[in-house]
């Protein structure tokens, strides 16, 4: 899960949103945030529930309010109250155990290392041909949604799992693949190696 500030509403809503399974509507968002906040002693006011509303729709690409990194997507379309976690920001495990740490650790170094490659590539040029190569639609279910000024509510998913890439590689365009962000998280729904396009749309088929 990236890091994000401890204390604020993005913090907090990021928590809430992990306990409740990663999907949720406002209405089960706004007690869970009150328990939250008010048992460190932060404030709750007549202004909160607009405040989370603002902060999940201020972290959302598809929403007209998006500023900075994104956070949520809608689920089911904007005006339903229901917005989900990207999956950078889902919990990965329970941990229970010294062994079970330890194997979290390890499947967290994949996650972190795919994020850090991508984020240190020089040419960032890659990603954005890919996106135009699938026309910025997810290739498991269809999905394409544009939200104005050329952007589209798309991520890039790496078919090769990067945890066992002991060295720096050339990544090619053919690794990499347009996923909405249900299917992306899907993808990402074990510990491991991702699950491959057909296991995905398998998954799908059967909900």
């Amino acid at each position: 899960m990236q890091t994000v500030k401890p204390g604020t509403w993005l913090h907090d809503l990021i928590e809430v949103y992990n306990d409740l399974g990663g999907q949720a509507a406002y209405l089960d968002v706004y007690p869970r945030a009150k328990l939250r906040r008010e048992g460190r002693g932060a404030s709750w006011t007549k202004e909160a529930k607009a405040s989370i509303r603002r902060t999940v729709e201020d972290h959302a690409e598809s929403s007209a309010n998006f500023r900075g990194k994104p956070v949520f997507y809608s689920v089911n379309g904007h005006g339903r109250g229901v917005w989900g976690l990207l999956p950078d920001h889902l919990r990965s495990v329970q941990i229970d155990s010294p062994q079970q740490e330890q194997a979290y650790l390890e499947g967290l170094e994949g996650i972190v290392q795919e994020k850090f490659y991508l984020r240190r590539s020089r040419d960032p040029r890659l990603v954005e041909n890919r996106k135009e190569r699938d026309n910025y639609t997810c290739q498991v279910c269809g999905f394409r949604q544009e939200v104005g000024d050329g952007k589209f509510v798309i991520d890039v998913h790496h078919l090769l799992p990067l945890g066992g890439l002991m060295n720096v590689v050339i990544t090619s365009i053919d690794d990499l693949v347009c996923l909405c962000p249900n299917c992306h998280r899907i993808a990402h729904s074990k510990r491991g190696t991702p699950l491959t396009l057909v296991e995905i749309s398998a998954i799908r088929r059967r909900h």
